[in-house]
């Protein structure tokens, strides 16, 4: 078994309910989402489309090379789901990582995975269709003038993350994000805070 590889690094979680973790984060190459970004104007900040096609013993040896104490995985892209299956997920499992996912919410994720985050790029009724029993985090990107949320699914945990200008926070979305939280107390903000500390 292969996946196109992106990027693999090592580093601390820097958005939503796991922020601070140690993990592994494995960018997987491509996003059959990207057309539904661009039409609504959205442009990812991440680079996903170059890569490499790595074996899962692969991955495995360079995750116990880089820090063989660390059994946390976090699976983004791109859209990771476009390439993930069950099998896959059963591979690191049996292996005893816990593993993360961050899902445009394009495809269902009932292959075994202990963390969800969806980040909507497709419309409420897809995410409605795919993830009927609710996920563990959604995570909505806000520009200024955006209004607060209105999900289609249950999440443990609701999150508003301004718009960044590439690596730098954009003040004016974060000063609204910051205003849709204190107006709306069930949702929670996150910055990608790994642009303020400085690291992958």
């Amino acid at each position: 078994m292969k996946l196109n590889v992106s990027e693999m690094f090592y580093s601390l979680q820097a958005e939503g309910a796991r922020k601070g973790t140690p993990t592994f984060f494995i960018r997987l190459q491509g996003c059959k989402a990207k057309h539904a970004c661009y039409a609504s104007g959205v442009r990812c900040d991440t680079e996903f489309e170059s890569g490499s096609a790595k074996s899962l013993e692969d991955i495995l040896i360079w995750m116990r090379k880089t820090n063989p104490d660390c059994f946390e995985i976090t699976w983004t892209g791109g859209e990771p789901l476009d390439q993930l299956t069950e099998e896959i997920v059963s591979f690191f499992k049996d292996r005893g990582f816990f593993q993360a996912v961050e899902t445009s919410g394009l495809h269902p994720c009932d292959i075994g995975l202990d963390f969800i985050c969806v980040s909507p790029k497709v419309a409420e009724h897809v995410i409605e269709k795919n993830f009927p029993s609710g996920v563990d985090e959604l995570r909505y990107v806000r520009h200024i003038g955006q209004d607060i949320p209105r999900p289609s699914v249950s999440a443990t945990h609701l999150w508003i993350s301004p718009h960044s200008d590439g690596n730098l926070i954009n003040k004016e979305n974060l000063r609204h994000c910051i205003d849709l939280c204190l107006k709306n107390p069930n949702w929670k903000l996150s910055v990608q805070d790994h642009k303020v500390w400085n690291i992958l």
